[in-house]
């Protein structure tokens, strides 16, 4: 609940509430005889704003994002990857192998109805990385998370800007680049 309440709600009710003192505060500048039941009404209209958009948010990511994301694992270009060898590994993910490196694909949507892809390569960290290079190309950055190297890209409007065989050709090039840069892939082990 506290968790919750930190993602969705605070951050709303910090910047409502800001806005609302400030709101306050020019209203006691031009007008110094400003009630005190005047200043409350108006410092707690601004902190329900808050609480509406902290609900609001709440129900989009928690409700219905998982549900459209889903939708989106089942439509191009994402479907066509799963003729390929890639398979649904979570209800929010499907992963693959192109060029012997696991791909993980993940389509994200924003309450804008905004949609980005989200697409990870796990590598090897090896000596020698850390005096490396963070931008791999491009699209491609690389990124140190939770003790695993990734080759990571935000794709926006990927539903539109790529279509399946865009898709592969970024990924199959990104792979080729790793492999002549002798990065090589993480081993994972299929349980």
């Amino acid at each position: 609940m506290t968790e919750i309440f930190k993602q969705y709600y605070l951050k709303n009710l910090i910047i409502w509430g800001g806005i609302g003192t400030l709101a306050l505060l020019i209203r006691y500048l031009s007008k110094p005889e400003t009630s005190l039941l005047f200043a409350l009404a108006i410092i707690l209209s601004f902190l329900a704003v808050g609480l509406i958009n902290g609900f609001i948010d709440y129900r989009f990511y928690e409700k219905s994002a998982p549900r459209l994301v889903s939708n989106l694992l089942e439509q191009k270009p994402l479907l066509e990857f799963k003729t390929i060898g890639f398979s649904r590994e979570d209800d929010n993910k499907i992963g693959g192998y192109i060029n012997k490196y696991k791909i993980i694909l993940a389509p994200l949507t924003t309450i804008e109805g905004e949609k980005w892809l989200t697409v990870l390569i796990p590598l090897q960290i090896r000596d020698g990385l850390d005096n490396y290079f963070i931008r791999l190309d491009d699209t491609f950055k690389l990124q140190l998370s939770d003790q695993v190297l990734l080759a990571k890209a935000n794709l926006k409007s990927y539903d539109k800007a790529y279509d399946f065989q865009k898709s592969f050709v970024l990924l199959e090039k990104t792979t080729l680049t790793l492999r002549d840069k002798k990065i090589i892939p993480i081993e994972i082990i299929d349980e």
